[in-house]
């Protein structure tokens, strides 16, 4: 629509000019018409929503495909009135339609197909992972590609594109919801410790908001084991490559019992819309109300091994220049930590040759 307010009281024509030479194609025109109020484009979404009192306050959408999921909302604030469920299809390019099923009220919220995988990684950067066998003393080492095809072509770094993960060591591991996979780093990774820079082993209370660490544990390159107990904290945990206006956080959620890598403000997040997120794997806090984890930090990835490595998170990251300073968190209450350890890494590889 055009507004010709400006335009009132003078002739006009309407010219439709087509003066395109290459290829096959044509304009097409219909529906010419003067209004007071202006057009409004055509809706393309698919659906479903909530409508209550004539507004919608719940839409879902699907992820194009066939396999139907479950989804879910939480409508407890909508107890009493009257609601309707709409299925909207507006979309009309190519071949399509919807596909809706089973409609239930209920006082859980549904867990979709995702969620319900226990998962080899739950990060965003570990991919083709390959496993070898007959290793000595009979371990089984798996390698993985810190990428992901979303995005792998657009990360800011040159020439190379990301690099491999950690190798792995992977053995099953006897749970109460039975036998379950666990990863470490290989014991060789232990030769790159360097002398470690800072340790706290009294701990103390975690209040709520952030608290800097000693430059002592600054640095971009290293391993840092931490053990915490959430305690009344709804969130709690560690930011790592920070430099007071990014950082990546890592982290417990009491809240939904999960814990996070939370890269939406990890520094260059701007060069793909699907690079920033927040990751989320389910997590057991052990018998003593703890969590533990072992991080390893490079310049520009994040691999958590938590709960001796029964949940692993691996994500790329790009911090800003010279972000090193690390702190610890709380939300919503206090935490407390138990003991912190922070050791740099030596480099794996482009060594200086021996003279």
């Amino acid at each position: 629509g055009w507004d010709v307010s400006e335009f009132a009281g003078q002739n006009a024509q309407l010219r439709v000019v087509d003066q395109a030479t290459g290829g096959w194609g044509h304009l097409t025109l219909d529906h010419v018409m003067l209004t007071d109020t202006a057009a409004v484009p055509r809706s393309d979404e698919e659906t479903v929503n909530l409508v209550v009192n004539g507004k919608v306050v719940r839409t879902a959408t699907g992820n194009d495909s066939e396999s139907l999921d479950w989804a879910s909302w939480n409508v407890k604030e909508f107890v009493g009135q009257q609601a309707q469920i709409k299925v909207v299809d507006n979309n009309r390019f190519g071949w399509g339609h919807i596909l809706a099923d089973e409609f239930m009220a209920s006082s859980t919220a549904a867990t979709s197909r995702l969620q319900s995988y226990d998962w080899l990684d739950y990060g965003r950067d570990l991919y083709a992972s390959v496993s070898f066998g007959n290793m000595p003393d009979n371990k089984r080492v798996m390698l993985g590609w810190m990428n992901n095809w979303d995005y792998a072509n657009d990360i800011p770094t040159s020439p190379w594109r990301s690099a491999m993960a950690l190798p792995r060591e992977v053995t099953l591991t006897q749970t109460p919801d039975g036998p379950r996979l666990s990863q470490s780093a290989v014991k060789q990774v232990d030769k790159l410790d360097g002398k470690v820079s800072y340790k706290d082993n009294k701990g103390g209370p975690i209040s709520a908001g952030a608290h800097q660490l000693p430059a002592a544990a600054s640095g971009q390159v290293q391993q840092v084991d931490i053990t915490f107990a959430p305690s009344t904290a709804k969130k709690a945990g560690i930011t790592v490559l920070g430099d007071g206006n990014s950082s990546t956080v890592i982290g417990y959620d009491a809240t939904t019992g999960k814990m996070f890598v939370d890269r939406t403000k990890s520094g260059n997040t701007a060069f793909h819309p699907a690079f920033a997120s927040v990751e989320n794997a389910p997590i057991a806090l052990d018998k003593n109300g703890n969590i533990t984890m072992r991080i390893y930090l490079d310049h520009s990835s994040v691999e958590v091994f938590a709960q001796n490595g029964l949940r692993t998170i691996t994500d790329q990251v790009f911090p800003n220049a010279g972000a090193d300073k690390m702190a610890l968190f709380a939300e919503g209450g206090t935490a407390q930590l138990k003991s912190l350890t922070v050791t740099p890494l030596e480099k794996a590889m482009f060594l200086p040759k021996k003279k």
